[in-house]
């Protein structure tokens, strides 16, 4: 074949392919993202009725009293999950953490690919197919859409206007949108560049689902529109490059390029729900090290704390219904105290009286989970460098594992999870790096919005930390142990997540 009889270059032939790919990869992950938590706000208070948008089950209480201890059931984050189906969303099965991994990958590959087509467009002078160089366009676009309207087919020299506007929006208006709104909603954007758009959190997290559907939109109106002007024949020209191309071998490529997509949009679902620490280890490589080089010493927001605390703060996990915390509570966890051991040279037992005589740290702060949800509260409690300074950490010291009272009775009884793994401890735990312990608004927090912690938010103390996501701020905890490293405790992925729910990354840095 003539190279002069090609319609499409060979560069966006092969980028239109990979885009597909990477498309692929975006919207199944981008899926399971969006139904752990189907939800959007304008705002990061988050308050539930003042959602724009809804996808799942109807509100249930919000109290938190008693009841709680007496084993009635509360509303808590988990039960906004709608968890998706595999054969739709990447991996499925409520599987976030894995989801964000794919995400990430995804929109990387699909970042490059696209990269490399628009500026391939400019050097080959290509351009001129997509960008609009008169404002004739418009009343051109709206003739074809009128054409479109009757069942008839405009009739146009390379593209019509309005695929020329159409493709024009998609990748230079709607695609720089999703990517900045994607970059964003980062909480590690926020930390670094307070004063731009990634401050509210839940805006850019509603415009990017706008896009999606929108992204959505275009894709099945462009393979509706590719069928109508001869779905062969504009196949021809994206496979071979040409619409007098071979039609059998044009179908052969197409069926063949279609099965290598979906058959590893299957095998990355298999792979990720059968084989989670192999999946998760292969995601992360290049990208943790990358997050800690950008991310790890962001500690907290400067100049973007607001004076007041939102007026609903989500719960994330079940309180303990354990006999011993259930005397704690009755008592009003007078006696509680906290252990400080490991590789220390002074070994603590922290009562309440002590912990409360030390130096009191107060901020008011955005929580970020995983989930996606958001809220401001204000926080007390001990700084815990000054627990770090008194016990004194040995040389060896890299990690301190938060050691708690929560049972995770959600997962035991009523969840998947009914058969106790032998190689996870009991009760709750989460490792956090020594540096990750010792930046400044790293606390142990007792109180929350001026007064006493609520049971439901972790009674009587819980960690918190500005620059990690939720899932990492154990609560209800009773000792802090700290290790060379945490290969030996439970399955030796740093964290009760890490190890029965196999899809959280130990870095949780924002």
């Amino acid at each position: 074949m003539a190279a002069e009889s090609l319609s499409y270059p060979w560069w966006l032939r092969i980028t239109h392919w990979f885009n597909f790919f990477f498309i692929i990869l975006l919207f199944r992950s981008g899926y399971e993202i969006i139904m752990t938590h189907p939800k959007f706000y304008w705002n990061d208070d988050a308050t539930p009725g003042d959602e724009w948008l809804r996808v799942g089950d109807e509100e249930r209480s919000t109290d938190f009293d008693k009841e709680v201890i007496d084993g009635e059931d509360i509303w808590a984050a988990e039960d906004e999950i709608d968890p998706p189906s595999a054969l739709i969303s990447l991996p499925g099965r409520d599987a976030v953490g894995m989801g964000r991994h794919w995400h990430f990958w995804g929109a990387l590959g699909w970042t490059i690919c696209g990269a490399l087509y628009v500026g391939a467009l400019f050097v080959s002078g290509e351009w001129t197919r997509l960008v609009p160089t008169s404002l004739d366009i418009f009343p051109q676009a709206a003739n074809a859409l009128a054409s479109y309207a009757q069942l008839q087919i405009p009739h146009a020299a390379g593209y019509n206007a309005l695929q020329q506007l159409t493709y024009f929006s998609v990748i230079f208006i709607l695609s720089p949108v999703m990517i900045l709104t994607g970059i964003f909603q980062a909480p590690a954007f926020r930390a670094h560049f307070p004063d731009w758009f990634g401050a509210n959190r839940q805006l850019n997290r509603s415009i990017h689902l706008i896009g999606f559907v929108a992204f959505n939109v275009f894709l099945f109106g462009h393979v509706a529109l590719v069928a109508a002007h001869g779905f062969w024949s504009e196949m021809g020209k994206i496979v071979l490059g040409s619409s007098a191309a071979s039609t059998d071998l044009t179908i052969a490529l197409t069926v063949l390029g279609v099965a290598i997509v979906f058959g590893f949009a299957a095998f990355a679902t298999w792979i990720s729900l059968k084989r989670p620490y192999l999946t998760q280890t292969a995601l992360e490589i290049g990208v943790d090290p990358l997050l800690r080089k950008l991310f790890q010493r962001v500690s907290s927001v400067d100049d973007d704390d607001r004076a007041f605390e939102s007026e609903f703060a989500r719960v994330n996990g079940k309180p303990p219904r354990n006999d011993e915390y259930r005397r704690h509570y009755e008592d009003d966890f007078e006696e509680w105290t906290i252990s400080v051991d490991g590789l220390v040279e002074n070994e603590l037992e922290l009562s309440n009286e002590e912990l409360r005589e030390m130096n009191k740290q107060e901020y008011i702060a955005r929580h970020d989970c995983i989930q996606g949800w958001t809220y401001y509260a204000q926080w007390g409690g001990v700084p815990l460098s000054a627990i770090i300074d008194r016990c004194e950490p040995t040389e060896d010291a890299e990690w301190l594992v938060f050691w708690t009272l929560d049972e995770k009775w959600e997962y035991s009884e009523d969840g998947e999870f009914e058969e106790p793994d032998p190689e996870v401890p009991d009760f709750y735990y989460e490792a956090i790096r020594l540096t990750k312990a010792e930046e400044p608004r790293t606390m142990l927090a007792y109180e929350m919005n001026g007064g006493d912690l609520p049971v439901a938010h972790g009674a009587p103390y819980r960690l918190r930390i500005e620059s990690q996501l939720g899932y990492k701020m154990a609560k209800w905890v009773t000792r802090i142990e700290f290790v060379e490293d945490f290969d030996d405790i439970g399955k030796g992925n740093g964290g009760w997540r890490d190890d029965v729910l196999h899809y959280y990354p130990n870095s949780a840095d924002i």
